[in-house]
């Protein structure tokens, strides 16, 4: 077999194929036997026609086809590992020759949108950048102790003290778009009688926190906030609001000593062991973020010296991908991403255009981190990939059997993969440093 590979516009690679004579007439061998008993001869019972009359009454060229669908078959996975061409879709197969003629070769061409050929070049230069890990200041700890205790607080009635913020209230609350004339509209585009919130953690609309701060339970309020324009209810998005809110519950976080007795309701020995777990934790939280942000800016300068096209497949996949994270985001906010577009009068190819340049993005450095994982030899093994699976079914609540089956029918398994070599050669360029 001999295997010629070269790079096209638009992301396709294109590989020449040349087979043998030889090897032809073995693969014609073998197909005429499987072919003869598809057709019916006079004469002859199906499957006993000898092939020159087989050739005569039916045709040469039938048998030759057939022995050109096995030849492609058997050869086209060599010639892509043989080229090192990664395919991301289905790929044009033309075949330019069949090899009838005596001496002459199979020769088929094919045609696919394929992952790069990114070439550094040598980048051992960007290695050398040290790894600084920060130490902890005692403020951090002290603050990452006073977290704790935070968290390990206890809801309390407040119903005496004014609205602070941090505060877990219960409302009685209307609101009323504004009319023309400023006034509050009568009817009212929210209502709920028991809307629990707690104040300041930034799921209320903008400004309402601020009109809640003082307020004291019983005590009724009326004010006026004016919704972002980026929200995403079109009804409200940059429009005044009048608010009708009564506190009828205020509830505030007891946080506890941080002392020996906070340790011992969190299951460690001493207030000694606590801190110890609590320093060694932001220690490790330093670390990473040191680490993110020298992966951030070795990542950044490889992009500076690789150019390459990036193939429409994995963008349009990449695009998928994004439409369903929104459409989980509106749902969690109780809105369709259907009546998002619908409200904001965009249509999904409009919303794709928009979301097409972060995706391309996106692909550029996975495929960048890819090559990067083939030239430092990273792999990925078939356990690693399993493991995934069985993260994911855990997750899920799903059995492994039923995430493998998912994964296989839509082809993701190798997106896994892939995403996993992504990710240890992120690690890599994290942490290793050359001299």
């Amino acid at each position: 077999m001999q295997v010629v590979a070269e790079r096209l516009p638009n992301a396709v690679a294109k590989i020449s194929v040349t087979i043998d004579h030889d090897e032809v007439v073995r693969a014609s061998d073998v197909a005429f036997q499987r072919v003869v008993t598809k057709y019916n001869v006079a004469g002859f019972r199906r499957g006993k026609v000898p092939r020159y009359i087989f050739e005569r009454m039916v045709g040469v060229d039938v048998i030759f086809q057939a022995a050109a669908e096995d030849l492609v078959k058997r050869y086209y996975p060599g010639a892509l590992q043989e080229t090192g061409v990664e395919p991301v879709a289905d790929p044009d197969i033309r075949v330019e020759s069949l090899g009838m003629a005596e001496d002459e070769p199979f020769r088929f061409v094919v045609e696919v949108e394929a992952k790069p050929a990114i070439e550094f070049g040598d980048y051992s230069d960007l290695l050398k950048e040290p790894l600084t890990i920060p130490e902890f200041s005692a403020q951090q700890l002290e603050e990452a102790m006073q977290d704790v205790a935070q968290s390990a607080g206890q809801l309390v009635p407040a119903d005496e003290e004014p609205v602070a913020k941090g505060d877990q209230v219960v409302l009685d609350i209307k609101g009323h778009l504004e009319d023309s004339d400023g006034s509050p509209d009568e009817e009212c585009f929210v209502e709920d009688e028991d809307y629990t919130v707690v104040v300041g953690d930034g799921t209320m609309v903008e400004g309402l926190d601020e009109h809640l701060i003082g307020l004291r339970v019983g005590e009724p309020a009326r004010f006026r906030v004016v919704y972002p324009e980026a929200h995403p209810d079109v009804e409200v998005a940059g429009k005044p609001v009048w608010f009708e809110v009564t506190v009828k519950e205020n509830k505030r976080v007891e946080v506890p000593p941080i002392d020996d007795d906070l340790a011992k309701a969190l299951e460690y020995d001493s207030l000694e062991s606590l801190r110890q777990v609590v320093a060694e934790r932001l220690a490790a939280s330093l670390e990473e973020q040191a680490k993110e942000e020298r992966f951030r800016r070795i990542l950044g300068k490889l992009k500076e010296r690789v150019t390459f096209e990036v193939p429409k497949k994995l963008i349009d996949l990449g695009l998928r991908q994004q439409m369903q994270e929104l459409a989980a985001n509106f749902a969690r906010m109780n809105v369709t991403l259907e009546d998002y577009m619908e409200r904001t009068q965009i249509d999904q190819a409009s919303l794709e255009a928009e979301l097409r340049p972060q995706v391309e993005e996106l692909v550029r450095e996975k495929l960048i981190l890819q090559a990067i994982a083939r030239r430092e030899g990273l792999t990925v093994d078939d356990d690693e990939v399993m493991e995934s699976v069985r993260q994911v079914a855990t997750l899920s609540h799903q059995s492994v059997g039923q995430v493998l089956r998912t994964v296989q029918e839509n082809g993701e398994l190798q997106q896994i993969r892939d995403n996993m070599l992504a990710g240890k050669a992120a690690a890599y360029l994290a942490t290793k440093v050359v001299a």
